[in-house]
């Protein structure tokens, strides 16, 4: 079920820069760096030292990492992951409030999303890493046998499995949680007026000048396999999310078969749709983040019905959740479907 982050196309950055600066306003503040294997940028209206928002923007990075990194046994969620126990399991605030989104979404999406996928994703990765690895139909059942959201429950500050060997994969939705922890502290830092983007997934608040909005792109997946970065889509973010997953960037041949890692969590197979990547709406990023993954799990047709009751998932809820799915055509174009989409 774990998608590839897929970058923001840029757009016209730095005309709108040039002309705020011309017209008097605060310059726009540049910084950037590492993280969860990827990178993370900061663009802002100054208002603060440079130096303090980093600080405050790796600051959360770092937590985010120690809480719910696969790469480093001392995780959080690692030591949760060791605990194959059905007694409580302690876990801090953040921890506790991330799972239980990714539980809401989960119960949301029928399943399509899953915080306990993690047995699958362990195979998909070997597969891809390994040829000798299989995805066989066995390993996929026992694997599948595994995931089952409704088999873990955060209640008093702890983390209660129903089933010892269940195991927790929280990467659908890490990064735009981060995004919404980082917007928190820049508004008390007194940042107002700011775009986050952390391993692809975007998060905009305020404007970067009077009346001129930060602006944002879908990929063009055509242009993306010849290491371009075109938009198919533009517009302006004020206070919302966009986040885009796609399946086109992380495939790998098992047994003759090509698959890529955009699974069901329910069966352990790919989607037999065909939707080549889906953009999501919202207010909330870590929302966004993870219906970005569902909806290339459940593709147009599935998602359409539930995308009133989504509408709550969002915070605050506000009917301001909308997606573009990127659909393959037979003829090797794309279709687009949108829903709730400004245009």
């Amino acid at each position: 079920m774990t998608t590839a982050r897929l970058p923001v196309a840029a757009l016209a950055g730095l005309a709108c820069a040039v002309a705020a600066a011309c017209a008097g306003e605060p310059p726009i503040e540049r910084i950037g760096g590492r993280t969860m294997g990827s990178t993370w940028e900061a663009k802002f209206v100054r208002s603060v030292a440079p130096d303090r928002v980093r600080a405050v923007v790796q600051a959360e990075l770092d937590a985010c990492d120690l809480a719910f990194s696969q790469w480093r046994d001392d995780s959080e969620i690692a030591r949760c992951n060791r605990h194959a126990s059905t007694e409580p399991f302690a876990v801090t605030p953040r921890f506790a409030g991330v799972l239980q989104l990714a539980l809401r979404i989960a119960a949301a999406t029928d399943g399509a999303f899953d915080p306990t996928v993690k047995p699958l994703s362990d195979l998909y990765r070997a597969a891809k890493q390994d040829p000798a690895h299989h995805l066989d139909a066995a390993a996929l059942a026992a694997a599948a046998a595994r995931v089952d959201f409704r088999r873990v429950e955060v209640r008093d500050g702890a983390v209660r499995k129903q089933r010892p060997d269940v195991q927790l994969d929280l990467d659908g939705l890490v990064a735009g949680a981060a995004a919404d922890a980082i917007a928190v502290r820049l508004h008390a830092l007194g940042v107002h007026a700011f775009f986050l983007e952390i391993t692809g997934e975007v998060l905009a608040h305020g404007e970067k000048a009077p009346g001129v909005p930060w602006l944002a792109g879908v990929v063009d997946p055509a242009s993306d396999a010849v290491g371009d970065e075109q938009p198919i889509r533009s517009l302006a973010l004020r206070d919302r999310a966009l986040c885009t997953s796609g399946d086109y960037r992380n495939g790998f041949v098992s047994d003759g078969t090509f698959v890529h890692h955009v699974f069901d969590p329910r069966t352990g197979r790919n989607a037999p749709h065909r939707v080549v990547s889906v953009s999501v709406l919202a207010r909330s990023a870590a929302v966004a983040d993870a219906l970005g993954t569902a909806f290339l799990v459940l593709g147009d047709e599935g998602a359409a019905p539930l995308l009133p009751r989504l509408q709550q998932l969002d915070e605050p809820p506000g009917g301001e959740l909308g997606a573009l799915f990127l659909i393959a055509t037979a003829d090797g174009g794309l279709r687009p479907a949108e829903f709730a989409w400004p245009r």
